[in-house]
C-alpha cells in the first residue's frame, strides 16, 4: 500500500483574517476592497442594522451584510 502524508490543512487569509468558511461573494469582494486600500485600513464585513419599523419595506428577509471600510486612528 502506499502511504499518503498530506499535512496539516491551511486555510486562505484575507486581510490578515482567516478564513474559515467557504468563500462567499462578499468576502471577496472584500477581500479586493482590502487590497486597494492604504496600508493600516480595513474592511468589516457586518449585519445590516435593523430597520426602525418593525414593516420595512422589505420584509425580514430584507437585511443584508454590508461591508464597512476602517480607516486607521
Amino acid at each position: 500500500m502506499t502511504d499518503l502524508d498530506i499535512g496539516p490543512f491551511v486555510t486562505p487569509q484575507v486581510a490578515g483574517i482567516e478564513l474559515a468558511t467557504a468563500s462567499t461573494p462578499l468576502q471577496r469582494a472584500a477581500g479586493r476592497l482590502q487590497a486597494a486600500l492604504p496600508p493600516g485600513w480595513r474592511v468589516e464585513i457586518i449585519d445590516a442594522p435593523r430597520a426602525r419599523s418593525t414593516q420595512s419595506a422589505l420584509g425580514s428577509h430584507g437585511r443584508q451584510p454590508v461591508l464597512r471600510v476602517v480607516m486607521p486612528e
